[in-house]
């Protein structure tokens, strides 16, 4: 991830900055406030959250190699689908693994906070296929071994349905620690916050901030944020869009309330993910492209095959549409992609996956696959 002169295209913004060791207006001081915003340090204290817990920069993901650098990383991991009522539901007694069962530290947090009902109802991918879900990758790597890990985005999950406003103003203050890290290591901060589930950040998660949170932000790590009452994260951050790359992979139709273009035109990077299970799955990724997005395509490949060269999308209304191949597992900067690719991704293992379900998620590695409204080609 780099910093480039600004340019928009129907899919992404890469954005450009001044050398990140140049002077900022914004500069924080060594002797400023401590303390968060009363809302934001109640909220936090309330789920067993600190502002360090709110976005994940672990140290294998902390810096993202792209072709063109290299950036820091920092993503929000929230509980997927309906993984936070199977956490929540006492009578989860059939998981194939403990993260994908009931957590009773989870559970009473929702009672005493009187948000069990709400814990049952919530989905948190509303666009997950059965596939999907079952190879969700909430359940690879650490997600798929360990309860902790679990918990901890179900707290978060807890947090964000009980006071969204305020917690997306969490996520803010998170967003601004980061970003100043990244630029004491002389880098662009990449963000995604759909890093397991698909909340509509772009529209429903909206916030104020007030000329006394600006100069907090500013202060204490001197950045520069907008101020207003109803603004998303990309608002927020708009002055300092030059060194923060906002992207996200999205499930969601091209034209639904929260779907590729509400996304785009709110100010982020989004990738069509494909879908094989979905009824329409060949359909919406020739609408994606069409609409000038690229499209993710999950396939499982042996780790010695050969790189695939194009895909290509036939569908039974006669839409025929063949995009080159990138190798989405090289990087994860989609927002380096131009629009109008197929970006093939690997299957990664999710722990006790229903492989019923899953394997009619993730496209077998075969020249011609048939699906409900057309067929993939994979050519090499």
């Amino acid at each position: 991830m780099t910093n480039t002169t600004t340019s928009t295209t129907t899919t992404s913004t890469t954005n450009t900055a001044a050398p990140l060791s140049a002077p900022r207006l914004g500069a924080a001081r060594a002797n400023a406030p401590q303390r968060l915003p009363a809302d934001v340090a109640g909220l936090l204290d309330a789920f067993g959250l600190t502002l360090a817990g709110v976005l994940t920069t672990s140290s294998h993901k902390a810096q993202l190699t792209t072709r063109a650098g290299v950036a820091r990383s920092a993503m929000h991991y929230a509980l997927p689908h309906r993984a936070l009522a199977r956490a929540v539901d006492v009578n989860n007694t059939g998981a194939t693994t403990a993260p994908r069962g009931y957590i009773a530290p989870l559970r009473d947090l929702a009672v005493a906070r009187g948000m069990l009902a709400v814990a049952l109802s919530h989905n948190g991918c509303m666009h997950a296929t059965p596939g999907c879900a079952a190879a969700c990758l909430a359940h690879s790597g650490h997600g798929g071994l360990s309860v902790l890990v679990q918990a901890a985005r179900g707290r978060r999950t807890l947090a964000m349905l009980a006071d969204p406003h305020t917690y997306a103003r969490a996520v803010v203050f998170a967003v601004a620690a980061e970003l100043q890290r990244a630029e004491r290591a002389g880098l662009p901060l990449a963000l995604r916050l759909n890093g397991t589930d698909e909340s509509p950040w772009c529209t429903a998660h909206t916030f104020g901030l007030t000329a006394a949170d600006a100069e907090h932000l500013r202060r204490r790590f001197g950045v520069v944020v907008e101020t207003g009452a109803i603004l998303n994260v990309a608002d927020a951050f708009a002055p300092e869009r030059s060194r923060l790359h906002l992207y996200e992979y999205l499930k969601a139709p091209v034209d639904h309330w929260s779907g590729l273009r509400a996304w785009h035109a709110s100010g982020w990077d989004v990738t069509a993910s494909f879908a094989a299970d979905r009824s329409t799955a060949c359909r919406d990724a020739v609408d994606a492209v069409r609409a000038g997005f690229r499209v993710a395509v999950p396939v499982a490949l042996k780790r010695n095959a050969a790189p695939l060269r194009s895909v290509t999308f036939e569908t039974t209304r006669g839409d025929v549409i063949t995009l080159p191949a990138v190798d989405g597992d090289a990087t994860d900067a989609r927002y380096l992609d131009p629009a109008g690719v197929a970006v093939i991704l690997r299957e990664k293992t999710a722990r006790g996956a229903d492989r019923a379900y899953a394997d009619r998620f993730v496209l077998p590695d075969s020249p011609a696959v048939d699906l409900a409204d057309g067929r993939v080609l994979l050519t090499r």
